[in-house]
């Protein structure tokens, strides 16, 4: 069983300004996978008590610390240098960093037709540990990071809470599964003609019925030929033994049922793709 602190960094969160949801979302989620979480701070944002905070948990050793909030591209956004001092790792340009970060801005640009350039701002977010791992963040620009100090395991997510969750999900999940013979399986929709605004309200109730299987919209829609193309991908996870993975085909016959008798933009009957990844 892996234990687990969670610190929260955010002036926001001390003075009631905020709901620490983060907390409360990870706290379920670890517990369910089988982790033990064995403290939750909330930190002001300031470098000296952030450093203090995760040299303290450190000094402990869980098997694993993970800090929300600190990660974006303003000036009191000083997470991971907190990290950095804590673990002696000097902060540097990470390319694999800075590519992501670039890759977001293009998805962006492209699919809400607005200008977006990589200013130093958003550069700044790529300024890792030494010895970190960015973590892909399919819901924000900022990444997440893992470091390894010694047998903890530290990673620092955002503070947004659907930003965490997507980091979770799709880059944390792994080590929690690996030590309960739990693995994550994948499927994906695509569906064309339909909003995500639609969409999402028209899929709830599959939610409400699979709570195990992570479900998430992301719209894709682009511009072709001058001729707008509305484009969603509907993206499931869950974290099972191999012989219960059948549940993602029930989530996906469901899906596709509901998606059928649903009407497209200018009465255009909707199009499913279905893959698995």
């Amino acid at each position: 069983m892996l234990t687990v602190e969670i610190i929260c960094f955010g002036n926001e969160l001390l003075i009631g300004k905020t709901v620490n949801t983060n907390a409360n979302w990870l706290g379920k989620r670890i517990t369910t996978l089988g982790g033990n979480i064995s403290r939750i701070t909330t930190i002001a944002d300031s470098l000296d008590d952030m450093e203090k905070a995760v040299r303290e948990a450190l000094s402990r050793k869980p098997d694993m610390i993970i800090t929300t909030g600190g990660l974006g591209p303003t000036f009191d956004d000083v997470a991971l240098e907190a990290v950095s001092l804590a673990t002696n790792n000097k902060l540097e340009l990470n390319q694999q960093a800075l590519e992501l970060i670039k890759q977001r801005i293009l998805f962006v640009k492209k699919q809400r037709d607005i200008d977006l350039h990589l200013s130093e701002e958003r550069k700044r977010m790529a300024m890792l540990p030494k010895e970190g791992v960015p973590l892909q963040n399919k819901e924000g620009s900022a990444p997440g990071v893992l470091l390894q100090i010694e047998d903890t395991m530290i990673f620092s997510l955002p503070g947004v809470p659907r930003e965490m969750k997507s980091i979770f999900d799709f880059e944390m999940i792994k080590y929690f599964t690996s030590e309960n013979n739990l693995h994550l399986f994948d499927r994906s929709l695509i569906i064309n003609h339909i909003p995500e605004s639609e969409l999402a309200a028209s899929i709830s109730p599959v939610r409400e019925k699979f709570p195990l299987v992570y479900i998430k919209t992301h719209p894709r829609s682009y511009t072709s030929d001058e001729i707008r193309v509305i484009e969603v991908e509907i993206h499931l996870t869950t974290f099972c033994t191999s012989e219960e993975e059948q549940i993602l085909d029930e989530v996906v016959e469901e899906l596709v049922k509901i998606i059928k008798g649903m009407r497209g933009v200018k009465g255009k009957k909707p199009k499913i793709t279905i893959g698995i990844e």
